[in-house]
């Protein structure tokens, strides 16, 4: 039986999904780069400046068949099956041609990943893509805990600014990674070289590991993520040197103010150098935690509760820690989250920076917000982790354009074992000049008048 209108509807619809494939794949090969491109590459006393009246004295699109490859789609046409085929097409356009996230672990030969897509392990447990640390932030590529509400990121090294996420990809191309937007390359990942039998290509491995290997030998790794972390690690990445690929490997912190580091001390068992600001401070980790290689050259992080257990080590200003996820105890109400397992300096009397930003360690050893702010994540204070410090609670009037109830005000401190670093030497006759020059610049917040006048 003969359907003309349905005949002519799926003409027009096939038509249109035809053009729709042709174009996404005009897109992904209109970003591979030219033949040519390649990797280039005591005091009288100090004040802390608060908003408002507040006082306080503190003290201190591809489916895959599992491995990663595209399979084609393959449709028949024949009358008796014109109305599945709608039914399909119509699956297809909300599905796989639009798909957000790729369902693949690999990124093959002379294809990417762009805009909002990820490379997903294969155990599901890790995803990879351009992710945001928050709202009205640019974009980095990263990885993270896919099945985790609020998993933290691994950024990739040295975060390359991704500013228009719908034009950012992640390509390669003979051995080597490109991280492009719009089409230009913004970073180029090289592999060292060596004996490639065949192309290359990039493997999210079931660790957060994302490896370019050899497409016929996958021993053979040319460039891997775990050389090049950020501020954190995952179980199976080390510290230390590589002797596979030469690579030293060490963790960094920077932010406006300040910047650290931590890496390995091949002098000590399990030793440590932390680096804050270029002063220095030695440990070591337990015996437990890390598996010491190359006559301790290198520093493996151990998967210390078994290989489901999901943990990391995170470096924070002037601070190191193991971190678990604990999970939500639903009988006794209470909330899953990050808890810090071991941590060095292990207390606030032991660490400049423990309490974070605005905390306080107190005469028994807890940390405390001042008055005017409050914890910057309530849930980790009460999980006993405080290196992200705390948060103003009520504006400066410079920041909110004068809108403000009350004028700034400051407030004293005493019981301070020292000053912050990198303060600003500003000339000032007395004490109240040298306020006055801090309510001036709305950057400043804590000033000290004693040895002359320092504005932070």
């Amino acid at each position: 039986m003969s359907h003309p209108e349905v005949q002519t509807s799926l003409s027009s619809e096939l038509l249109k999904l035809a053009e729709l494939e042709q174009a996404v794949r005009a897109r992904r090969a209109g970003g591979a780069p030219m033949a040519a491109e390649t990797c280039g590459h005591h005091h009288h006393w100090s004040g802390w400046r608060i908003g408002g009246g507040s006082q306080f004295v503190p003290l201190k699109i591809m489916h895959t068949n599992g491995g990663g490859a595209a399979r084609s789609l393959s449709l028949d046409l024949s009358p008796a099956k014109w109305a599945p085929l709608v039914f399909l097409f119509l699956l297809l356009i909300d599905g796989a041609l639009f798909a957000a996230s790729a369902t693949t672990d690999t990124i093959l030969p002379g294809e990417g990943i762009s805009g909002n897509e990820t490379l997903v392990s294969r155990s599901g447990g890790f995803e990879l893509g351009f992710f945001s640390p928050g709202p009205g932030i640019h974009y980095f590529l990263g990885v993270r805990f896919r099945n985790m509400g609020h998993s933290p990121t691994f950024w990739l090294g040295d975060r390359v600014v991704i500013t228009d996420l719908s034009a950012a990809s992640l390509e390669i191309f003979a051995d080597s990674l490109y991280i492009k937007q719009n089409g230009a390359s913004l970073r180029c990942m090289p592999s060292p070289g060596g004996n490639v039998s065949s192309a290359a290509v990039a493997v999210l491995l079931d660790n957060g590991n994302l490896v370019v290997r050899d497409q016929g030998n996958s021993s053979l790794v040319l460039w891997q993520s775990f050389d090049y972390p950020s501020d954190a690690l995952l179980p199976g990445a080390r510290l230390g040197l590589d002797k596979d690929t030469g690579k030293n490997v060490s963790l960094t912190f920077k932010s406006f103010s300040h910047n650290g580091s931590l890496s390995v001390d091949a002098n000590r068992r399990n030793g440590f150098v932390l680096t804050t600001d270029g002063h220095a401070n030695r440990g070591t980790f337990p015996a437990w935690m890390v598996s010491s290689q190359d006559n301790g050259s290198s520093l493996l992080l151990s998967h210390t509760e078994g290989p489901n257990s999901t943990e990391f080590l995170q470096f924070h200003l002037g601070q190191v820690s193991l971190m678990r996820y604990s999970e939500p105890d639903h009988a006794a109400n209470g909330t899953g989250g990050w808890v810090a397992r071991w941590s060095f300096p292990s207390d606030c009397k032991s660490g400049g920076f423990f309490c974070g930003d605005f905390g306080a360690c107190t005469g028994s050893g807890k940390c405390g917000c001042v008055d005017g702010f409050t914890p910057s994540y309530p849930i980790e204070w009460g999980l006993g982790y405080f290196a992200n410090g705390c948060s103003r609670s009520i504006p400066l009037s410079c920041e909110s354009g004068g809108q403000t109830e009350h004028d700034d005000s400051f407030a004293p401190l005493d019981k301070l074992q020292g000053l912050p670093y990198n303060a600003q030497d500003e000339v000032a006759g007395t004490d109240e000049d040298c306020r006055a020059a801090c309510r001036r610049k709305c950057y400043c917040i804590a000033y000290s008048y004693g040895h002359g006048c320092k504005l932070w």
